[in-house]
């Protein structure tokens, strides 16, 4: 296993909740501290794009497998940048010559 030298806070989206006139409400768990390698700003000259919807990618989160985290699910950085993720994680973790480094998860900026 890798060193994990910072640790992000998770929330897991909840969709189920409804208000006073039953429509959806959106909410997020409360938030657990996970390990991650850590992050970056994707910098190729062609913008990287995540699934169908040609979502831009903000930010690529390289954490250690078995990191728990699903589409929409808030990731609050040490320095206290808010995030959301988009889709599920890539994984790595099944390399050639026993090599597991990973995931990677793509987050996008939250305002607010």
């Amino acid at each position: 296993m890798y060193p994990t030298p910072y640790t992000v806070q998770t929330s897991a989206f909840n969709k189920s909740g409804t208000d006073t006139h039953g429509n959806p409400v959106e909410s997020w768990a409360t938030p657990i501290p996970q390990p991650v390698y850590g992050w970056a700003v994707p910098n190729s000259i062609q913008p990287k794009y995540a699934g169908q919807e040609r979502t831009l990618v903000d930010v690529e989160m390289y954490v250690p497998p078995g990191f728990v985290v699903g589409p929409r699910d808030r990731i609050i950085l040490p320095d206290n940048w808010k995030f959301e993720a988009i889709g599920y994680p890539e994984d790595y973790t099944h390399g050639p010559f026993g090599f597991n480094p990973g995931l990677v998860v793509n987050l996008i900026r939250v305002e607010g």
